[in-house]
C-alpha cells in the first residue's frame, strides 16, 4: 500500500509567531504570551484489532502491548489575567515523537471457517503531530506560581502495521499505512515563576484510529486503541 507521509512543519510556524509577539504587552507593561520548550514522557497502552469478513461470516482477534512514549516539542500560547488572581488562555503546541516502535502479536481464531483470523505482527509508531489546547487556573503564592487545568486535541502523524501468516501455506504478508489520528487529553499544571519559568504537567491521552483494506471477496478492519498518561516539563523562553 501506498504511505503518505506528512512533516512537523508548524514548528516553524509557532517560532515566527513567537517572535512577532514577543514586545506586546498587557495594561501592566507584562506580555501575556509564552514560547515553551519542553519534553514529556510516559506510557502508553496500545490494543490493536484484526477483523476479517469474507462473504457473511467474520472473526475477529485483539492483542495489546505498552512501552514507553517520548517526544519533544514546542507551544504558543497566551495566559490572560482576570480578576481574583484567575487566568485563562490557550496554545498551540507542535511535538516531535521519537521512533521508538510497540509491537505485538495477534492470536490466530480457529473457528474452521474462511474468514478466520491469521495469526500475525502488527507494529505502532508514532512521528508527529500538532494541536491546541485551553488553559484554566489561578496565580497563587503571592504570583510566584500558576495552578492549572488544560485539555485539548492534537492530529497525531502515526504508522500502523498489521501482518498475517496463512497457517496453511506458511505465505506472510503485511498492511502498512502512515495515517492521522486524534488524541484528546486532559490533566493539569503547574508554572513556577522563576528567572526562567519552569512548566510541569501531567496528563491522561486517549484516540481510536480505524482504517479498512478491502477487494472483491475479503475486507480486513484494523482498529488501534491508544490511552496512557504522559508527563511534562518545560521552560518558557519567555512569557
Amino acid at each position: 500500500m501506498k504511505t503518505r507521509k506528512h512533516g512537523p512543519g508548524i514548528l516553524i510556524g509557532l517560532i515566527a509567531m513567537a517572535v512577532l509577539c514577543s514586545g506586546i504587552g498587557d495594561a501592566r507593561g507584562q506580555s501575556p504570551f509564552y514560547l515553551r520548550v519542553g519534553a514529556e514522557a510516559g506510557r502508553i497502552t496500545v490494543e490493536h484489532t484484526k477483523k476479517v469478513t469474507i462473504g457473511g461470516g467474520s472473526s475477529s482477534s485483539t492483542s495489546s502491548s505498552t512501552g514507553a512514549a517520548l517526544a519533544g516539542g514546542v507551544a504558543f500560547g497566551a495566559r490572560l489575567r482576570l480578576p481574583g488572581n484567575w487566568l485563562a488562555g490557550g496554545e498551540l503546541e507542535a511535538v516531535v515523537s521519537s521512533r521508538r516502535m510497540l509491537e505485538g502479536t495477534i492470536s490466530p481464531t480457529r473457528s474452521g471457517y474462511a474468514h478466520d483470523v491469521w495469526p500475525g505482527r502488527w507494529d505502532y509508531s508514532d512521528r508527529a503531530g500538532a494541536g491546541g489546547n485551553v488553559i484554566l487556573g489561578r496565580r497563587v503564592a503571592a504570583g510566584l506560581a500558576d495552578i492549572y487545568v488544560l485539555g485539548g486535541i492534537r492530529r497525531a502523524w502515526t504508522e500502523f502495521a498489521t501482518g498475517g501468516t496463512n497457517p496453511d501455506t506458511g505465505v506472510a504478508g503485511e498492511d502498512r499505512e502512515r495515517l492521522a489520528r486524534w488524541p484528546w487529553s486532559f490533566g493539569a499544571g503547574t508554572t513556577l515563576r522563576l528567572k526562567w519559568p519552569v512548566d510541569f504537567r501531567v496528563r491522561y491521552i486517549r484516540s481510536i484510529t480505524d482504517w479498512v483494506v478491502a477487494d472483491e471477496s475479503v475486507r480486513l478492519d484494523y482498529r488501534y486503541r491508544t490511552n496512557g498518561v504522559l508527563v511534562s516539563i518545560g521552560i518558557h523562553v519567555f512569557g
